[in-house]
């Protein structure tokens, strides 16, 4: 069950109506948790029933690692250090052993192995993972209190809007919500409502529409012109970001109507006009993530030495793209924008009183951040290095004046003008961000009259897919 399917949003309707009732009637936390602990586990094992003993197994290590913790504090740096590598060992074996294995080891025929070529990656390893890691790491750190209640820690590692593709939600965050009952408020239902329609809409009005083109223009880029690989190259831009963001709107709405707060995922990204404010708009969960427990834990910018700074901003973004899959691309993405971090860096561009005052320039910069992330995105879609660099070699040729439309013209210029409402929806909202969450207008006819012009276009040009991008990693 997918977000964007009708199977799950009847199960939702129904596991929202038992809570509903639970919380109105018992007004049992207990209750209330084991029965969401029971929808998750229902909804990620429909995916696949095996993938659940991998949960069960990283939500037993860490349980047990926080009350070790708690009886043997003497020795916690020895529990914290087995517990990380007893959690991320099936993350390892399952994403990292085959690359290793045949592309850096080199061993022929490990790919024709018959354990190796059975192993399938379970949904939402490298989420659930990273986020158990957080309470026993902040449990270690005197950051959150202990969790005595297995089903609620239970519920915290498996809670079913966040165990797919995220936001990786941290304990001293989710755990305290979880322990405690709170009603579910009409304004909550309603902004989660809105949430999940919006990126439902980026979903599969935008990104997967523009997924078809992207996918048909780099299939063989032998036979395609520049101009169409550039835009190939920027529809991938938006696609990537409407698929991801518009997954996590969805996470947060359901989380919302059942009456949790979690990290709003991303903040208008391609607003930014610096690489550094990319970054703190962009699948933010995960930044966090690194910044506080590698990036911190290596010494952040309080070292001595300014190449060790660069060190700790470099292995940062590698270990990000690494996070990403097991491919050279991924690895040669994050050191793209290592790259670009630390030259604007040391181009002053990052300094405390360096501001952009005229709106042309705020332009400008804009528009050259969403360049240059374009340009990465290239790398983090293309497998092969080589291909990568062929495309952008074909993109600055004299055949980039010329795109195609692709197979039917029609369809481009539908494509063209759903993309074009999209782009002054979220410009709308990234200049109402302050009214509330998806909040379009502070007049409350208009913000009706938009959803229902969002069920319309979902309704009309809404495509079918049964993947998100995210889903793979």
């Amino acid at each position: 069950m997918i977000f964007n399917s009708f199977s799950f949003i009847g199960f939702f309707v129904i596991v929202w109506c038992i809570i509903a009732l639970t919380i109105l009637f018992s007004k049992n936390v207990t209750g209330r948790n084991t029965l969401l602990l029971t929808a998750s586990y229902i909804l990620y094992g429909s995916f696949n029933i095996s993938f659940i003993a991998i949960l069960i197994y990283v939500t037993l290590v860490n349980y047990i690692a926080g009350v070790l913790l708690q009886r043997k504090k003497n020795i916690g740096k020895v529990i914290l250090g087995i517990t990380i590598l007893l959690s991320l060992s099936p993350l390892f074996i399952y994403k990292y052993l085959t690359f290793i294995l045949s592309d850096i080891l080199e061993i022929p025929d490990v790919l024709q192995t018959e354990w190796i070529s059975n192993l399938i990656l379970p949904v939402g390893i490298s989420f659930f993972t990273f986020q158990a890691l957080t309470y026993t790491i902040d449990l270690y750190r005197d950051k959150v209190s202990y969790c005595k209640n297995p089903i609620d820690f239970a519920l915290f590692v498996s809670f079913f809007p966040t165990i797919l593709s995220g936001p990786i939600e941290k304990a001293r965050n989710l755990l305290p919500q979880i322990k405690s009952l709170h009603p579910i408020k009409w304004n909550d239902a309603t902004t989660g409502c809105s949430l999940f329609v919006w990126g439902l809409f980026k979903k599969i009005v935008i990104a997967d529409r523009l997924a078809t083109y992207v996918d048909w223009a780099y299939t063989d880029i032998d036979y395609v012109k520049g101009g169409t690989l550039a835009l190939a190259a920027l529809f991938y831009s938006i696609q990537i970001y409407c698929d991801f963001s518009g997954y996590s709107d969805m996470a947060v709405g359901v989380a919302r109507c059942l009456g949790f707060q979690i990290t709003q995922n991303f903040r208008f990204p391609y607003f930014s006009t610096s690489i550094k404010d990319f970054w703190k708009k962009w699948h933010i969960s995960l930044t966090s993530w690194f910044t506080e427990y590698v990036y911190f834990s290596l010494g952040g910018n309080r070292v001595k030495l300014k190449t060790r700074w660069v060190f700790n901003i470099t292995m940062v973004f590698i270990l990000s793209g690494i996070w990403h899959g097991a491919a050279w691309n991924f690895f040669l993405w994050g050191f793209i924008h290592a790259f670009l971090y630390l030259a604007e860096h040391f181009m002053g561009l990052q300094r405390k009183n360096f501001k952009i005052n005229y709106w042309y320039l705020k332009i400008f910069s804009g528009f050259a951040v969403f360049i240059l992330v374009t340009i990465s995105w290239v790398f983090f879609r293309i497998e092969d290095a080589s291909t990568a660099f062929a495309i952008l070699s074909k993109i600055c040729s004299a055949s980039a004046c010329f795109a195609s439309p692709g197979a039917s013209a029609f369809t481009f210029a539908t494509n063209i003008a759903l993309l074009s409402v999209f782009i002054y929806f979220e410009w709308r909202l990234y200049h109402n961000n302050k009214l509330g969450d998806c909040t379009i207008s502070k007049h409350s006819h208009y913000q009706i009259a938009w959803q229902l012009s969002l069920l319309l276009m979902l309704a009309f040009f809404g495509v079918t897919s049964d993947k998100f991008v995210y889903f793979q990693f």
